[in-house]
């Protein structure tokens, strides 16, 4: 029987995220593949890999709660890690998780599932990328890949406060904060809503343990980082705890006759901003979401494309860029259409 690591990790977000791409770089070295729990200590709002910053969190309540905010190297929506939910990664070549993102993140949702089963919950995955239980979100999962190798990670939630999460992200109004708050009551659940008798995290992480296990069709041994690993997390901490990393890697545009669009789609929430140097003359685009594209930098060779080109030019441009892409629930025509719409 094939075996995997198996590393539990409590941190603060940057340390958690920096062992994200090591473990993924250690696995692509020839190391042993990895399934990781992990636990954010402090709470940490972490938006995803295409998003910016400002557009989706309230920074200075972030400040008064103490807690802190980072960027994941996977695509998705802002998320709010902490003691109350439990963090899940796999690190593996791409033969054990089906070969495509897609299928990487439908093993990981078995793993959440046969774990609520043991608990006496029953869920199911909802595509793309969710466990269920009647209808509410109880676990949200993402993935990315590097060659033949991929890394799928999620969450399942032991506990959440609705109110606390609406209160670090930025919305338009108090009263958009409350009907949020009760959106998010009414979407998702948790499993010490579910349970007649709460258990605690030591608890989830043994039943989640066996589940994976079994979901993998693999034997798990405990182990600790590797030298190669140590030595990567202590270098890329740096860059996860970098405001360069966090703030900057999507500022939005600043200046004159920005037009701003967005639109959901099956494949998430696309925003898009576009700075005119004229009529017809497109100066810059910024395209930020809860999308999920691969490869993950692709949006940044898009949006060099589009810097100072004509309008007329958008569709054969996009087009050709969506060649050489992989999207989830986004197509050419899409993207076509929201920025047709921001520059006329």
């Amino acid at each position: 029987m094939r075996e995997l690591r198996f590393l539990v990790e409590r941190n603060n977000q940057a340390y958690i995220l920096a062992g994200e791409e090591a473990l993924l770089l250690s696995v692509a070295n020839g190391y042993q593949p990895v399934l990781r729990f992990v636990i954010f200590d402090p709470p940490a709002v972490l938006i995803g890999y295409h998003q910016a910053v400002e557009q989706e969190v309230d920074i200075e309540e972030v400040k008064k709660r103490g807690w802190e905010i980072g960027r994941r190297p996977t695509g998705g929506g802002t998320i709010i890690m902490g003691p109350w939910q439990l963090g899940w990664e796999i690190y593996a070549s791409n033969d054990l998780l089906g070969y495509t993102p897609e299928s990487a993140i439908k093993i990981g949702a078995e793993g959440v599932i046969r774990a609520l089963d043991k608990l006496g919950i029953r869920a199911s995955f909802r595509p793309k990328n969710d466990v269920e239980v009647n209808g509410r979100k109880i676990s949200g999962i993402g993935a990315f890949s590097e060659g033949k190798y991929i890394a799928v990670t999620g969450t399942i939630l032991l506990d959440f406060d609705a109110d606390a999460m609406v209160s670090v992200l930025r919305l338009s109004s108090e009263k958009l904060k409350d009907k949020l708050a009760r959106d998010f009551k009414d979407r998702l659940t948790w499993i010490n809503k579910e349970l007649t008798s709460p258990i605690d995290m030591e608890e989830l992480i043994k039943i989640s343990r066996d589940s994976f296990a079994e979901a993998l069709g693999i034997k798990l041994v405990d182990e600790n980082y590797n030298e190669f690993e140590k030595k990567a997390i202590h270098e890329l901490g740096l860059k996860y705890s970098s405001p360069e990393w966090i703030f900057n890697l999507r500022r939005p545009l600043i200046g004159d006759d920005i037009r701003y669009v967005e639109k959901k789609l099956p494949g998430g929430l696309v925003k898009v901003q576009v700075k005119m140097a004229s009529k017809n003359l497109i100066e810059s685009v910024l395209i930020t979401g809860d999308f999920f594209i691969e490869p993950r930098n692709a949006i940044y060779d898009l949006e060099a494309r589009l810097k100072w080109s004509r309008v007329e030019d958008l569709e054969d441009e996009i087009k050709t860029w969506f060649n050489s892409v992989k999207a989830i629930g986004i197509t050419a025509d899409d993207l076509i259409k929201i920025i047709e719409e921001a520059v006329r």
